[in-house]
C-alpha cells in the first residue's frame, strides 16, 4: 500500500543517495529558464516556479475518470518534501527541479512566458531493443545532450518486474494545452498496475491529457514492443511486428504525430520570424534524416541481431549515411554545436550486465568505453 510515509522516505533517501546530481540538474533547468526568460531575476523565475508546482498540485482530478489518482495529492506532497529534505533544497529549488521542464514544455515552448527564440533545450537521444541476440534480449540508449548535463553510471532499466520504458523528447513548440495539469506520476501508476505492454498503454493512452510532450518504447517479458510518439495532447501508437523497435527525440514516426509535428514546426518558425534554410530548419531535417537511418539500420540489424551489432547501430557514425551516436557537430557554418552522446548503455538483459561508454573532456563518449556494471538482486529477462 502506498503512503506519505513510504514516499516521502523512499524520495529523502533517493535524493541523499544522489545528491550531487539532483543538485546539478536543478542548476542545469534554472539556468535554462534565467536563459528563455532574460527580463526576471532568478528570485522571482524561481517563485513563478514554485507557484505554478503548487498550482498543479492543487487541480481537481476526476476520481471516476482517474480512480488511480485518489490520495496522490498527498503522496506527490510527501515525495516532493522528500527530495527537498535529502537534497538540501528548499522550496524553490524543489519546484525547479520537480517541475521545471514541466513549465518550460507548457510555458515557454506555448509562447506564454519568456522568449522562444533563445535556442531551445533539445535532445536527441535514442533506445534500440533487440527481442534476441547472442546474448538474448538487449536494450541500448544514447544520452545525448549538453556537456553540462550530469549523469551517471546506468542503473538497471526495468520499470518493474514486467516492463522496460524508455523516453526521449519530442520537440513540439507550441504544443496544445492539455485539460488536465494535476503532476499524475503516470509512469510510477504504469509501474504498480500493469504486467505488459498492452496494459501499459492502455493507461498510457488514458492518461494522456497528463504527460508528455515525450517519445516512449514500452517493452515487456513476451517481447512485445510499443513505441509512442507524444505531443501535450495528442498520441500515436505503433506496436513492432517482430519485436524489434526503436524510439528516437525530436522526430516522428507515426503518421498523424509526424504530420502534427511539421505543423509545429511551421507554426514555430513563423512566431519567430526566422528566415527559410534556418539553424531551425536544418537541425529538424538531421532529425527526421536520423530516424529514416535507423530504420535502415534497424532493417539490417534484423537479419543478425548480435551483441556487435546493437554497439554498432547505437554508436554509429558515417560521413555519408549519418550518425546516430552524436559529437556536437556543427550542421551548417553560423549553427550552434548539435547535442554530444554523452552516454551509451548497452544493457544485456539476460545476464544482468550493462556495458557502457562516456565522454570525458574531449574525449568522445564512442571512444571511451568504461567498466562494465554487473547489477545484483535483480530480476533477469529470458
Amino acid at each position: 500500500m502506498w503512503t506519505q510515509e513510504n514516499w516521502y522516505n523512499e524520495a529523502k533517501k533517493w535524493a541523499a543517495e544522489n545528491r550531487d546530481f539532483l543538485q546539478k540538474m536543478s542548476a542545469l533547468f534554472l539556468n535554462m529558464l534565467k536563459n528563455h526568460i532574460p527580463d526576471r531575476e532568478e528570485s522571482e523565475i524561481i517563485n513563478i516556479v514554485l507557484q505554478y508546482s503548487q498550482k498543479r498540485l492543487n487541480t481537481p482530478v476526476n476520481f471516476k475518470k482517474y480512480p488511480e489518482l485518489r490520495g496522490m495529492k498527498e503522496l506527490i506532497s510527501a515525495e516532493w518534501k522528500g527530495i527537498r529534505d535529502g537534497a538540501g533544497f528548499d522550496d524553490g529549488l524543489t519546484a525547479v527541479y520537480t517541475n521545471g521542464m514541466n513549465f518550460y514544455h507548457r510555458m515557454i515552448c506555448t509562447g506564454k512566458i519568456g522568449n522562444m527564440e533563445v535556442k531551445p533545450q533539445s535532445a536527441r537521444c535514442s533506445y534500440i531493443f533487440f527481442p534476441e541476440s547472442d546474448h538474448g534480449p538487449l536494450l541500448a540508449n544514447n544520452l545525448d545532450t549538453s556537456p553540462e548535463e550530469p549523469f551517471g553510471q546506468p542503473e538497471w532499466p526495468a520499470l518493474n518486474e514486467h516492463l522496460i520504458i524508455g523516453s526521449v523528447s519530442s520537440g513540439i513548440f507550441l504544443d496544445e494545452e492539455p485539460e488536465e495539469t494535476f503532476p499524475a506520476p503516470v509512469f510510477k501508476i504504469v509501474a504498480r498496475y500493469c504486467k505488459n505492454a498492452k496494459e501499459a498503454v492502455e493507461i498510457l493512452e488514458r492518461y494522456n491529457q497528463f504527460w508528455g510532450p515525450s517519445n516512449c518504447i514500452i517493452v515487456d517479458r513476451e517481447k512485445n514492443c510499443a513505441m509512442i510518439e507524444k505531443s501535450a495532447c495528442r498520441i500515436g501508437i505503433r506496436w513492432s511486428k517482430d519485436g524489434f523497435g526503436f524510439i528516437t527525440a525530436m522526430t516522428a514516426e507515426h503518421p498523424e504525430m509526424n504530420a502534427y509535428l511539421n505543423d509545429r514546426r511551421q507554426a514555430s518558425i513563423k512566431a519567430r520570424n526566422l528566415k527559410p534554410g534556418s539553424c531551425d530548419e536544418i537541425y529538424w531535417k538531421k532529425q527526421d534524416s536520423r530516424r529514416q537511418l535507423m530504420n535502415e539500420l534497424l532493417d539490417e540489424a534484423k537479419k543478425n541481431p548480435t551483441l556487435e551489432t546493437m554497439r554498432r547501430f547505437i554508436q554509429f557514425r558515417d560521413p555519408e549515411r549519418g550518425n546516430v551516436c552524436g559529437n556536437g557537430e556543427i550542421y551548417s557554418p553560423g549553427c550552434p554545436q548539435s547535442e554530444y552522446t554523452v552516454r551509451t548503455v548497452i544493457w544485456l538483459l539476460k545476464e544482468g550486465t550493462a556495458l557502457w561508454w562516456a565522454k570525458q573532456g574531449d574525449i568522445p563518449s564512442f571512444k571511451n568505453p568504461m567498466p562494465p556494471v554487473k547489477f545484483e538482486n535483480v530480476l533477469l529477462w529470458e
